[in-house]
């Protein structure tokens, strides 16, 4: 299982079957509206050096097609930024993103620990570094690839400045004071987002493009202008695709976490949209092919650590990148309340708190009573009613 495609969730589902088990599958809605790239006009007339930050390897961008359309913006002085956050990239993951573009564009990858620049504070006191390439920049250009996130609500927006091009600093302090309180598919009274609203307008983006994305991964809506209008006419519409109602909670879950299943890290997002349609105590079998495994060395470290560890950890003002300790204490809360296999072919050996299942029966046999199938669980929210 080199990846989580279609047709190996197809087959799991049909086994399902064969087992007798009671099913409900829920993936996503067809769009209503599609509007592809090819009907965004880019800005014109636009002058000076510009930066136009995109998302790193970890998110499914049509990155190839994007810079075609901003093909006209990229031909004088101008520089592409991968928005890691503080997340790894190599200078090999950027090649495979651009391809041909490798050779035409001058791109270079976010270091949460290089040099920022300080752009301001926000209402909540959150003081916001951003990469100075971009921050110096005449024109600033986000592109964001919208879906509910387990924290911000959505994705792409702003969140490619926090913590896409954000120091650690700022993304540490963000992230500590407010992840316990984010949560998918909410924005308004969410402060997770809202601090990310304000720091993208506190950098000055001047011009943002959104992408939703359908079942397939193709581009089913696309929008580009003034930030926040593109970043909400976008999230209108992957909250009609992507959060979708169950009628009851469910005793199992079968879980696809593509497309974010490069690693467990990004797969738990999966996990933390799935898990509240599911009774306590209840199984969830997610299925990610973590190709990269863990990761990184960091996040693998943290999962081996009690949930009480983790949180000390946390309390103790430890400097550092601790985003990876977070994510690994929502996972361990989740493997805490649930019963949870992971089926993979990825190198996750020693995965403390969940079953690893090297087969379909061997993972199938995890679940129990009346199962939640849920497609494309990167993105997918089941909401019970």
């Amino acid at each position: 299982m080199a990846s989580t495609p279609t047709a190996g969730s197809v087959d799991l589902v049909k086994h399902l079957g064969k087992l007798g088990l009671e099913f409900d599958v829920v993936g996503p809605a067809a769009v209503n509206v599609r509007r592809g790239l090819e009907q965004v006009e880019p800005p014109s007339e636009v002058s000076g050096e510009v930066a136009v930050a995109v998302p790193d390897h970890t998110r499914p961008v049509p990155l190839q097609r994007v810079l075609e359309l901003l093909s006209p913006l990229l031909q004088g002085r101008s520089r592409l930024i991968f928005a890691t956050g503080s997340h790894p990239m190599s200078v090999g993951d950027a090649l495979r993103m651009l391809g041909e573009w490798s050779s035409r564009v001058k791109f270079e990858v976010h270091d949460s620990l290089g040099p920022h620049a300080y752009v301001g504070t926000t209402g909540r006191g959150l003081s916001v570094e951003v990469d100075e390439r971009f921050a110096s920049a005449d024109f600033r250009i986000t592109v964001g690839v919208v879906a509910p996130h387990p924290w911000a609500g959505f994705s792409g927006g702003n969140k490619i400045v926090l913590p896409g091009l954000s120091s650690l600093k700022t993304i540490v302090e963000h992230h500590l004071k407010w992840y316990s309180v984010g949560k998918p598919g909410a924005v308004e009274g969410n402060p997770f987002r809202e601090e990310i609203e304000e720091a993208g307008k506190l950098a000055g983006v001047n011009w943002a493009l959104n992408i939703v994305l359908d079942e397939e991964g193709k581009v089913a809506y696309a929008n580009g202008g003034e930030p926040s209008e593109s970043f909400r006419k976008c999230m209108e519409v992957a909250r009609s695709m992507y959060v979708r109602p169950v009628e009851e909670l469910y005793d199992s879950a079968l879980v696809f976490a593509e497309p974010l299943d490069l690693d467990l890290y990004q797969a738990t997002k999966a996990l933390e949209h799935a898990a509240p349609a599911v009774e306590e105590g209840g199984s969830l079998v997610l299925v990610a092919a973590c190709p990269r495994g863990y990761g990184s060395e960091e996040f693998k470290r943290f999962t081996s650590m009690e949930g009480e560890a983790i949180e000390e950890l946390l309390r103790s003002g430890r400097k550092g990148n601790v985003v990876p300790a977070i994510v690994a204490l929502r996972m361990k809360d989740i493997f805490e309340r649930y019963s949870v296999t992971v089926l993979t072919e990825g190198p996750l050996e020693g995965l403390k708190g969940a079953e690893l299942a090297r087969s379909a029966q061997e993972a199938l046999n995890r679940l129990r009573g009346r199962v939640l199938v849920v497609k494309r669980g990167g993105f997918t929210v089941p909401q019970a009613r």
